[in-house]
């Protein structure tokens, strides 16, 4: 499996360069494959571990960051994957501490391909999802950005399709090909096709994988030259499929020529002498099978076993990264755990305080509420003393008014009964002081109205509103009629 998953690895590191936002263009990407091509890597690593001392020492960390992902690089191009796993890790602490947002995303993917070669699927998995939501989460806008999301669906891709999961990386190719569509429609997704070849080759569709990785070969070839070494040895595996096997061999041969070129694709060798062992068996050629498969043994053991000098240190997983963050955990959860237990006391304190306070309001307010309550109560009760002796008043002094009133119409009454007698009395006597005589009636009978008008001036002063009441109900009544109504209210009898 190790073996397998070195096949896209190199390419993945170059590819990954370029999404860092430092590599941009066709002649930078072809500057970058010169340089870890080089046979003095070694001293080209040497010189980057240097330069990124100097920009620590100076303070320019970012500068300092993006050598460690150089680095890292050129190093699993060159087969030393501890060494490029150590300078992710590296770049990963230094841009931990000042917050960087560049670099993150790379960072990630790149210790996602990392710990994919070496088939921790989960690790790589979860360094490869935080560099998709870390670019989601902050936005993506630069070229950086944009180029570091398509690759890192493009590592995904080839993920699944190392582990044979076919559908899921075709999903992620699909994805790849959309956001090629929304924001670089002017770049050709040259590595996505060939991948989209690797992918037809994995499901047995050897006609539809050759015509694309064909379709590919010029356009890539001239933009990635090393690339060759991965493109040729798929077509050679196709056309093993094919039944080809001439063209088979001639690329599988193109292959390890590519590879001796560039020299940064060790890592391909195993893969591509396995293939050509298993052709050279097919054909009958038994020497030349057998020597490939034992240099395909040879190169495996090197690069991946156990025993592997430049390896070690990565399969112990002795990561810087993970030692520092658990200092760091540990300091920082020590200070929070003083703060949390600081908070809670402040908490325990400010809830108490808020709780008496609480409780002395609510005390304050029944004091309040209950004074208010018994102010109103006794105002309430004296008002109602006040009101009844007002009433009790008012209905003494009413009752003295119509005892006095009736009194008044009692003597009324005898004294227009005695008038009466009186009139009665002179009209029957008949003499020639006749005419005084009348004179006297008339002057007692302007008499008797005027006493009359007295008594219902009287009357209205203590009965105000009788006679408005008694004309609205009954307004026929005549002036006599409201005589007999006084004298009823007064409580004279009908005979009276």
């Amino acid at each position: 499996m190790r073996t397998l998953r070195a096949i896209f690895f190199v390419g993945l590191s170059i590819f990954i360069g370029i999404s860092s936002g430092q590599i941009n263009t066709e002649h930078e990407t072809k500057d970058l494959y010169r340089l870890v091509s080089s046979v003095n890597s070694d001293s080209v690593v040497s010189q980057r571990q240097n330069e990124s001392q100097l920009y620590l020492e100076n303070g320019d960390t970012l500068n300092a960051i993006r050598l460690f992902l150089e680095i890292a690089r050129i190093s699993s191009s060159m087969g030393k994957y501890a060494q490029s796993y150590d300078n992710y890790w590296e770049a990963l602490i230094y841009a931990n501490k000042i917050n960087d947002s560049i670099y993150v995303p790379p960072i990630y993917t790149g210790l996602g391909v990392l710990y994919s070669l070496f088939g921790m699927d989960n690790q790589a998995e979860e360094y490869l999802y935080k560099s998709i939501n870390f670019l989601k989460k902050r936005g993506i806008s630069t070229n950086a950005e944009i180029s570091t999301f398509r690759t890192t669906y493009y590592v995904l891709a080839s993920h699944n399709r190392e582990n044979r999961d076919n559908s899921i990386a075709q999903k992620y190719l699909d994805t790849c090909q959309v956001i090629y569509k929304k924001y670089t429609p002017h770049l050709p997704p040259l590595l996505v096709e060939a991948e989209q070849g690797y992918v037809y080759l994995n499901l047995g569709k050897y006609q539809q994988a050759i015509t694309t990785l064909k379709n590919i070969e010029k356009e890539l070839v001239e933009s990635l030259p090393s690339y060759q070494v991965v493109l040729y040895s798929m077509m050679g595996e196709v056309y093993y499929h094919l039944g080809d096997y001439i063209n088979s061999e001639k690329y599988l041969l193109r292959s390890l020529e590519a590879s001796n070129v560039y020299k940064s694709h060790q890592n391909y060798l195993p893969d591509v002498y396995q293939k050509i062992g298993d052709l050279y068996f097919k054909m009958g050629k038994m020497k030349l099978a057998y020597a490939n498969l034992q240099k395909s043994k040879n190169i495996t053991e090197e690069l991946f076993g156990i025993r592997s000098k430049n390896n070690s240190d990565l399969l112990d997983v002795k990561d810087a990264f993970r030692i520092e963050k658990e200092k760091q955990a540990q300091t920082l959860a020590k200070v929070q755990l003083t703060e949390l237990t600081q908070q809670k006391k402040i908490l325990f304190l400010r809830s108490l305080v808020l709780s008496l306070l609480f409780v002395f309001l609510i005390f304050v307010s029944i004091i309040v509420v209950w004074n208010l309550h018994r102010k109103r109560k006794s105002e309430q009760q004296n008002f109602e003393l006040k009101q009844q002796l007002s009433n009790e008043k008012n209905a003494e002094l009413l009752e003295a008014k119509n005892k006095e009133l009736t009194s008044s119409a009692l003597q009324l009454i005898q004294k227009d009964e005695l008038i009466l007698e009186i009139k009665e009395s002179l009209a029957r006597i008949k003499t020639r002081e006749q005419k005084e005589i009348t004179n006297i009636s008339n002057k007692i009978r302007i008499n008797r109205n005027q006493d009359w008008q007295e008594f219902n001036a009287r009357f209205i002063s203590v009965n105000k509103s009788f006679y408005t009441t008694l004309n609205e109900r009954y307004p026929a009544l005549t002036y006599k009629d409201h005589k007999l109504c006084a004298l009823i209210k007064l409580n004279f009898s009908s005979k009276e």
